[in-house]
């Protein structure tokens, strides 16, 4: 099935290097700032939020691994992931 995950961060005294360095992290495993609506224009969605789509036999088998991979491999200080069925 596909879900749709939204997440949110919080960089304490951070820099503006710091942000980009957040979002190309979060980029790299899928999830975006900016988003292609289904039949329409790209959208930039609010400051620290990154969206995308994933599989997953159900919304915890795709924010388990997500929020695992995000917290140990990147700059993120507090990640919140939520995941919607599509």
């Amino acid at each position: 099935m596909s879900y749709l995950v939204y997440c949110t961060f919080d960089l304490k005294n951070a820099s503006a290097k710091d942000y980009e360095n957040a979002y190309a992290d979060l980029q790299r495993i899928g999830l975006a700032k900016v988003v292609k609506a289904d039949e329409g224009p790209q959208v930039v969605i609010p400051t620290t939020s990154t969206m995308g789509f994933f599989n997953g036999a159900s919304a915890a088998a795709v924010r388990h691994p997500l929020q695992k991979e995000t917290i140990s491999g990147s700059s993120l200080g507090l990640l919140s992931c939520h995941v919607c069925s599509k």
